[in-house]
């Protein structure tokens, strides 16, 4: 008899653990299975600054994020030049990237953009790709994936 009941107090402890475990995921972790793809083209400090943030944001938040560089921002993600703070963060693009790569983002690079002025993987920061646009349509087509564009 005191088997059972302490089997029965057992599973009621598991089962709470896990239904507490989930609840402070889904606090922590709002996003989590969330897509998100957020496509960065403007050089414009601003407009590129709120995309790259929201990509942190929804990073850190649990969602799977894609953020694409391509055209006049390819300048943000590089590793080498000077580069202006964006106001809201006190932070530069570079850095915010960086910032939402180590919270699990990916950072692909318009392979396009990069062949265009003779950029290669190396020249752009740690933990983003220099990709075709195969790759890029491919996260863009995922099963309930947003797609942002800045």
């Amino acid at each position: 008899m005191k088997k059972i009941i302490l089997l029965i107090a057992l599973a009621f402890m598991t089962i709470h653990a896990s239904e507490t475990e989930t609840a402070t995921t889904a606090q922590t972790k709002p996003l989590a299975g969330k897509k998100m793809v957020i496509v960065i083209s403007s050089g414009e400090l601003e407009k590129a600054g709120m995309g790259i943030t929201l990509g942190l944001s929804a990073s850190k938040k649990g969602a799977d994020v894609t953020i694409v560089i391509g055209a006049n921002a390819l300048k943000f993600a590089m590793v080498k030049g000077d580069q202006n703070k964006f106001l809201a963060k006190q932070l530069t693009h570079r850095e915010i990237l960086q910032k939402a790569v180590k919270n699990g983002a990916h950072i692909q690079i318009c392979y396009m953009c990069a062949k265009a002025l003779g950029l290669t993987d190396k020249d752009f920061i740690e933990g983003s790709k220099v990709v075709k646009s195969i790759k890029i349509f491919n996260k863009m087509y995922e099963d309930g994936a947003k797609v942002l564009s800045f």
